[in-house]
């Protein structure tokens, strides 16, 4: 199961959280070749503090496994990855590029929980 574990202080109503969460969802699901109801995400909010400052800041974790078709070129498949959910993350929050953090975590198959729909 693809997941996004996301923090930010930027605070969203819960419509924009939910068109936030479904947006990423689908644009995980579509990156990650997985099927919509296997891709998990979650956004915290939190007190955050970056370079002496409380303004916007976002980190996001994904774990993943990866796709097979980028078995022999993960450089392009991180670069892309990291490329979209940066445009994502800025639309919905309009952080600076340079206080927002992401991690990509890759999984093993055996390691991962597997979508049994």
């Amino acid at each position: 199961m693809p997941i996004a574990q996301m923090k930010t202080n930027y605070r969203m109503d819960s419509s924009s959280k939910t068109a936030f969460l479904d947006e990423s969802a689908g644009v995980l699901s579509e990156i990650l070749k997985k099927p919509l109801p296997a891709v998990m995400v979650m956004l915290d909010d939190c007190s955050m503090y970056m370079n002496s400052s409380d303004d916007t800041v976002f980190f996001a974790e994904f774990r993943y496994i990866l796709p097979d078709e980028y078995k022999d070129n993960k450089s392009e498949f991180l670069k892309n990855f990291a490329d979209t959910m940066l445009a994502l993350i800025q639309k919905h929050t309009h952080v600076d590029p340079y206080r927002i953090y992401m991690q990509f975590t890759e999984m093993t198959r055996e390691g991962a929980w597997r979508y049994t729909g």
